[in-house]
């Protein structure tokens, strides 16, 4: 049964329905409902400023107790996704106010003790007017503060409601990827089940067999999560099978490909729920590609063209009314469009004009290459085009045969076609998987990075992952830049490079951060020379301990033990 989010304590609710689930147990909406107003109390004898912040990134019971009362106290929550020192400086200025369990003390902000006695006799009342601060990276990785009030994800979350009330009769445990730390998380891993009377997971899924222990727990499931996932997810299908009990998918952050589209509907019997919007805008329109690329508007929302086609919004989700969004598009009917690229995606070089997602789009259709992101960065006071692309098979069995060099000069020469010769990508960039941040966005400031780095990634095969190992075949190509001088007549990979890797992979496969690590063991039994197949090896063997292993049939080449410091 749906209830008003704002409203959700005021209603005569059934304390004995299970709202989350956990690996121990089962949180009943009664105990939910004593811990937020015993933090209520908690906080409205303890903050004096009218914002606070909260970050706790671990414990998300804890997080939605702590900010539905701090609502319930008359505070306007901020939330940062990521909290470091030098993203928590400008907040100072708003408050100095913090709820966390994550730290002892911060430089300058007051920490909110999280341990109280305080009764749970409470006033409840309507939060419609309280005020949210959200914090997105857009493309540049630089944090912008969207400021929305309560009422608009309230309205929202009433509109998804009524939409997906077929799949919420059927009794589903919402499942998830994402955290509640971001409008989407907030919206579809929290509001939304909340107010749908639906069982939350509590765990965050962070792969593959996460996912099928889950599905083997529930009956039925909707899984909330992310472009990026997904794409990780099919990736691998020939090595997962999945419970047909996943009754929908919503993703949302960055635009599905058609392909992982397909291939989730084909794993899990039903095609992506994808939504289109904005933090500042709220949801604007939504698609299933089983039913084509075309994106059908929402009721509520209201949707405009300027004279170059860029989206105009109206609607009771949006932080302003009306809303000009960087998004053009054609419309192919009364309440459909397609997308059509970014207008701040339009640059110019030497006098001509250059549409990157039209760049990206030409990339994409080469024989050669499975995803590519095109941007714009200064060099020597003007401005280049960059590309960073991921191959297909086809791709990377002739670039092992014939070198970068030469892909590389074949595919300049393929987008002559379409591009004068001034505009052609003049750094290119080859990576087994284009870098995106936790929604599935590609960053400006992430992928300028891969260009500083001229330590070129191996062509990676034949690519295993599970919880504890990652295995591949990888063939460091002889025009790399770590062969020059290693040595000039007879060169090879230097043990270096070799380290560099398993590090690397730790870090990407395992989201583990390892720059701080102890080497406690490591061999080198054979010379890795350029242009050889090398079958890598990494696991996981404890919390912070990895082996790994390069050799192939003939030959071990190097192996190891690392244990990252905590």
């Amino acid at each position: 049964m749906f209830t008003p989010i704002n409203r959700l304590f005021l209603d005569n609710i059934d304390t004995n329905r299970v709202v989350f689930c956990k690996s121990d147990g089962v949180i009943r909406f009664g105990e939910y409902m004593e811990d937020i107003a015993r933090y209520a109390n908690h906080f409205s004898k303890n903050i004096s400023d009218l914002q606070v912040v909260i970050y706790i990134p671990d414990n998300f019971y804890l997080f939605y107790v702590c900010f539905m009362a701090a609502l319930q106290a008359g505070k306007d929550v901020i939330l940062p996704a990521l909290f470091t020192e030098q993203n928590a400086k400008p907040l100072l200025e708003t408050t100095k106010s913090l709820i966390t369990d994550k730290f002892d003390s911060f430089a300058g902000f007051n920490i909110i003790d999280l341990h109280c006695e305080d009764n749970t006799n409470w006033d409840f009342h309507d939060v419609n007017d309280s005020f949210l601060y959200f914090f997105t990276s857009g493309s540049t990785g630089t944090p912008k503060r969207i400021k929305k009030q309560f009422k608009m994800l309230a309205a929202e979350v009433a509109f998804h409601g009524q939409n997906q009330k077929h799949l919420i009769d059927e009794n589903p445990v919402m499942i998830s990827s994402v955290a509640p730390y971001h409008m989407y998380g907030l919206l579809w891993r929290f509001f939304f089940p909340l107010a749908n009377g639906i069982r939350t997971d509590l765990d965050v899924i962070f792969t593959p067999e996460e996912l099928q222990h889950k599905q083997s727990v529930y009956d039925k499931v909707l899984f909330a999560t992310t472009p990026s996932f997904l794409d990780g997810i099919t990736r691998y299908q020939n090595q997962y099978t999945f419970e047909n009990n996943c009754i929908g998918i919503y993703s949302s952050g960055s635009l599905l490909q058609t392909k992982t589209s397909m291939d989730a509907c084909k794993m899990f019997g039903v095609s992506p729920f994808e939504i289109f919007g904005s933090t500042e805008t709220g949801g604007v329109a939504g698609r299933q590609q089983k039913n084509g690329p075309q994106w059908t508007i929402f009721p509520p929302v209201k949707v405009n063209l300027t004279e170059n086609n860029e989206l105009l919004i109206e609607s009771d989700f949006s932080c302003q009314n009306p809303y000009l969004m960087s998004d053009i598009v054609e419309k192919t009917g009364a309440n459909t469009f397609l997308l059509k690229g970014r207008g701040d995606r339009m640059v110019k070089i030497a006098e001509e004009r250059v549409s990157l997602p039209e760049m990206e789009e030409r990339l994409g259709e080469y024989k050669y290459i499975d995803k590519s992101y095109v941007c714009a960065v200064d060099s020597k006071d003007r401005n280049i085009i960059c590309a960073v692309i991921s191959l297909n098979d086809s791709g990377k069995k002739y670039i092992i045969e014939n070198g970068r060099h030469q892909f590389i000069k074949e595919l300049k020469q393929y987008l002559l076609n379409y591009f004068p010769n001034v505009v052609l990508p003049r750094k290119i960039r080859i990576v087994n998987d284009i870098p995106v941040n936790i929604q599935g966005k590609y960053i400006k400031s992430d992928i300028i990075s891969v260009f500083e780095s001229n330590v070129a990634e191996p062509i990676m095969q034949n690519i295993t992952k599970t919880d504890t190992e990652f295995i591949a075949d990888l063939t460091f190509l002889k025009d790399s830049s770590y062969f020059n001088g290693h040595f000039p007549e007879h060169p090879i990979l230097p043990g270096v490079i070799q380290l560099h890797f398993v590090l690397s992979f730790i870090k990407q496969y395992f989201h583990t951060d390892a720059n701080d690590y102890n080497i406690l063991k490591l061999k080198f039994s054979n010379l890795i020379l350029p242009d050889t197949l090398v079958h890598f090896e990494l696991k996981k063997t404890s919390e912070n301990e990895f082996t790994f292993n390069y050799f192939n049939d003939d030959k071990k080449y190097s192996c190891g033990k690392i244990v990252i410091k905590a």
